[in-house]
């Protein structure tokens, strides 16, 4: 297999690049978190029912989960700049099917649309992104572009949310679209490696998998992401009823669980220059099971509930980088593949600890969420452990 070709311009100072690319990971964050903060006003907007606009979000999420590797196999040997270009056009394509969307079908298209853009820019702009600097900075590198999904988590659901009050959701999708071209705007001006990824096949992406140690790094993500959404799918129901917010603090918890996860990514960055990815790993799983420990067993004060969202946020905004630069470390190679799959495990793991989590509320109350987040957790602190003793990858070939 040709080696992949190297940039065609080296960066001295990699900052505007690299922000450059956070902002395509910000707006990619915002078109797949928008919709959750607008659900209500959809409904009405398309006279269905907010079931039937839950689904639009789970479909989106199934699209990603699938594409995001396939398209690291059937195109993954192109330019990872074109593909980001390419992802954020089909992404302003498909926020502007949504803002003139006429009925279900067609907002079902357009998610489906936006879905095949995203999954064409998250994994990209971090393989491209560790591209840009020398492997002992790839940790903070890849904490930096990482950062905009950290800040699109934080903005996105409120400012949606106000945005839609204001003008209705019809604008807000226009304003995600404008948001795509200026992105892919940034993308034009500021990163000029035209450097390509490998060229990939089903049966590389097979030989991937079977690999011990990759399949249990990628199952650590699935799990801890399962493990998060658990109780992160029913965090409006744990602050107001076993907490006991009043709904005019559930906002102000919900925005200190994204600061604080700003503040992890920091630490993410500062640690990547004096811990392994190995340990940064396994220090956030060791300090998200304490915190859905505490969670669990923690009074129902307010107080309370503030430090344990803090703590939440931080921990898992340290773990999502150092989860990235492990898997690349493992496969320097294919790094756009299995952050591909990486992506592909984050997404199935919210699906998968959504449903959890709503069979555990419906049968034993909000308050066994903790322990069911921190059991998979404690899954994948051994899934952790089991990709360490696993025999070191073998060299994919074709």
């Amino acid at each position: 297999m040709a080696p992949a070709s190297r940039s065609a311009a080296p960066y001295n100072s990699p900052r505007l690049p690299l922000a450059s690319l956070a902002f395509s990971y910000f707006v990619m964050g915002t078109s797949t978190v928008a919709m959750v903060g607008t659900l209500t006003a959809i409904a009405g907007g398309l006279h269905v029912s907010q079931e039937a606009v839950a689904r639009l979000i789970a479909a989106f999420a199934i699209t990603f989960a699938l594409a995001a590797p396939a398209i690291q196999v059937f195109l993954g040997h192109l330019p990872r700049r074109s593909l980001i270009l390419a992802g954020l056009l089909l992404a302003t394509l498909g926020s502007l099917l949504s803002a003139f969307a006429s009925g279900y079908t067609t907002m079902f298209v357009a998610r489906i649309l936006t879905a095949l853009g995203s999954a064409a820019i998250g994994p990209v702009a971090s393989a491209l992104g560790a591209g840009l600097v020398a492997r002992e900075r790839q940790g903070r590198a890849l904490a930096t572009v990482f950062l905009g999904m950290t800040m699109a988590s934080v903005l996105s659901a409120p400012l949606a949310n106000w945005f839609a009050a204001i003008a209705g959701w019809r604008a807000m999708f226009v304003a995600i679209a404008v948001l795509n071209a200026l992105a892919g705007l940034g993308i034009l001006t500021q990163v000029h490696d035209r450097s390509c990824g490998q060229r990939m096949s089903i049966a590389a992406l097979l030989h991937v998998l079977r690999q011990p140690r990759i399949a249990a790094a990628i199952g650590v993500m699935l799990l801890q992401m399962a493990g998060v959404f658990v109780s992160y799918a029913m965090v409006v129901p744990i602050l107001r009823d076993h907490f006991g917010l009043a709904a005019n603090l559930v906002p102000a918890a919900l925005m200190s669980f994204g600061v604080a996860g700003i503040f992890g990514n920091v630490l993410a960055r500062h640690l990547s220059d004096r811990w392994s990815a190995d340990r940064s790993v396994a220090a956030a799983l060791i300090a998200m099971a304490s915190v859905f420990t505490i969670l669990y067993i923690a009074p129902k004060i307010v107080s309370a509930a503030f430090g344990v969202m803090v703590l939440w946020a931080t921990a898992n905004d340290l773990f999502m980088p150092a989860q990235q630069r492990r898997l690349i470390e493992l496969a320097p190679e294919m790094r756009s593949l299995v952050l591909a799959l990486n992506s592909s495990a984050l997404y199935a793991g919210m699906s998968v600890g959504s449903f959890v989590g709503g069979r555990l509320a419906a049968g034993f109350g909000v308050a066994a969420l903790p322990v069911g987040s921190a059991l998979f957790v404690a899954a994948a602190l051994l899934a952790l452990q089991a990709s360490r003793k696993a025999e070191v990858p073998v060299p994919v070939q074709g």
